[in-house]
């Protein structure tokens, strides 16, 4: 019996091992940019910002996004933190945009925006964080998007 038990179990071990062998090799980790930046509306305390990104999926399969939690940094500086519950698919070899409302209290960094605005000097900018997705090997991806912002082709 112990016999049997152990080659049921190997042949188990030899279906498993296979099965993670088909799905691992051809993932392709998707790439995630900002495409877009624009302010929705501003005041002393709060100021609102929607990001609009796009994931790019390399796979012969669609990738569901079932949210994210980020970070958004402007020259070092966290401005913003959150998370997202927003649901879609990136269809196979394909593109998806997607928009993040992003809140941010600018008053605390304000010496240091003012000095960055009257430098009219570009700003570096960082979004990291982690998307969450629906598939099973590969469940989260990590976000990290960085690039240069030039004030004068930003308007407010």
């Amino acid at each position: 019996m112990s016999v049997r038990v152990l080659g049921v179990m190997t042949l188990l071990y030899c279906v498993l091992l296979q099965g993670c062998a088909v799905f691992s090799p051809s993932y392709t980790k998707p790439d995630v940019s900002l495409a877009n930046v624009e302010m929705l509306k501003s005041n002393l305390w709060e100021q609102s910002f929607l990001l609009k990104l796009r994931v790019d999926n390399p796979n012969e399969r669609v990738l569901p996004i079932r949210g994210m939690q980020y970070q958004v940094y402007l020259n070092d500086m966290k401005l913003a933190t959150g998370v997202s519950d927003n649901r879609f698919d990136v269809p196979a070899y394909g593109s998806s945009y997607f928009e993040l409302e992003v809140r941010s209290n600018l008053w605390r960094h304000l010496a240091d925006l003012i000095k960055l605005v009257d430098k009219q000097q570009p700003v570096d900018y960082r979004i990291d964080g982690h998307i969450r997705t629906g598939l099973w090997l590969a469940p989260s991806i990590n976000l990290k998007e960085e690039g240069t912002l030039d004030p004068a082709q930003l308007s407010f």
